[in-house]
């Protein structure tokens, strides 16, 4: 018998559909195998994935399985620590070292608990920790890739911390161990940010628009420099084309395709432009209000992707006159984040839309 190829299975479990994208690793490059969104409306999500599961061709062994989920329900934080200097002023070594950032983890765990039960009013014990990582380390007030061999001084770490809601993970588990799917990866988007712009030496702010959210990652300088969210989405553009135009949600998740691939006729796009222009306009000072307060010189790059098909010319709407109050090392340039810009694919298979692109950077990140 033909031993089946092996394959890793990416999937975005999302409020209402789940994205997956199927793709082997291959000398020259990536071949992605199968992509799409099912709809969970109508199933519940153990259903739903068993749904995808029949669409993938029988001749691929999925060997892994990588998964992530919406801000709601995948939480993630940057916090400080600053721990004062201890005198007589000496040397760190490995050990002191190791036992200062364990510490500090053990702090930011509890304070990460303790922030999310108050944000969100969901006990703790409905959380599981998927990861706490130092981000950033400064002693004295300068950058440093690891304390020992330092002189102990003022220490200041930057700390990222994952909570993930535990019933939206399960069917997910259940699922890939009835499949034989030995290893699971749950992967934040944020994670997924850091590890591209790394890879491509590429700072940015990063907009992820997701249903009801749009999460805000700083690239600066190596590392995840500010995290935030604002609380409007793909949700809010498919509800105004429903108001404005009379569109059932799945006629109107249609329309915005066509929208962004410029399907449209000129009468009719110039018309969506006009009826879309003040809700684009309120993404852009939210958006900016959140960067205001990150109070820190911006990169000159701003990168959307995501479910953000509504923001088609968004381009030409957050410009320099409307972000002129923010502190940007030079004049900012807004572009879509494309799959085709992530990885070097063997087929042009996936579509050129940015809701794919989460698929594609959690993809990326699980081959490093």
């Amino acid at each position: 018998m033909r031993q089946r190829e092996s394959g890793i299975l990416v999937l975005r479990v999302g409020l209402a559909e789940i994205d997956f994208l199927l793709f082997e690793k291959e000398p020259t490059g990536v071949h992605i195998v199968s992509c799409g969104s099912e709809n969970i409306s109508h199933f519940m999500v153990r259903q739903t994935l068993e749904k995808i599961f029949c669409q993938l061709p029988k001749t691929k062994n999925i060997q892994e399985l990588v998964a992530t989920f919406p801000e709601s329900q995948f939480n993630a934080q940057v916090i400080q620590q600053v721990l004062p200097p201890i005198l007589p002023r000496h040397l760190i070594d490995k050990a002191e070292a190791s036992l200062i950032e364990k510490d500090a983890c053990a702090r930011a765990s509890r304070i990460f608990q303790k922030s999310l039960f108050q944000e969100s009013g969901i006990l703790p014990s409905e959380f599981s920790l998927r990861k706490v990582k130092i981000l950033d380390r400064k002693i004295d007030g300068y950058p440093v890739l690891k304390l020992d061999g330092f002189k102990r001084g003022e220490i200041v770490f930057s700390i990222l911390g994952m909570f993930l809601l535990e019933p939206q993970f399960l069917p997910v588990e259940q699922f890939a161990k009835s499949h034989g799917i030995g290893d699971i990866r749950v992967i934040h988007i944020t994670e997924a940010i850091e590890s591209f712009a790394k890879k491509r030496n590429q700072e940015g702010v990063y907009l992820c628009v997701e249903e009801g959210r749009t999460q805000i990652v700083v690239q600066k300088e190596g590392h995840i420099a500010f995290l935030d969210s604002i609380p409007m989405g793909d949700g809010a553009f498919t509800e105004f084309f429903g108001d404005m135009l009379g569109m059932r949600e799945s006629t109107a998740e249609a329309f915005q395709q066509q929208y962004f691939q410029g399907n449209l006729s000129m009468p009719a796009l110039g018309k969506v432009e006009a009826y879309l222009l003040p809700e684009i306009k309120k993404f852009g000072t939210l958006v900016k209000e959140k960067l205001l307060g990150a109070k820190m010189a911006l990169p000159n790059s701003i990168w959307i992707f995501g479910r953000a098909r509504a923001l088609r010319n968004i381009q030409d709407i957050l410009n320099a006159e409307e972000l002129r109050d923010l502190p940007f090392l030079q004049k900012p340039e807004t572009r879509f984040l494309l799959p085709k810009e992530i990885w070097e694919m063997k087929d042009s298979s996936v579509p050129d839309d940015p809701t794919y692109t989460i698929l594609c950077l959690l993809g990326a990140s699980s081959e490093s």
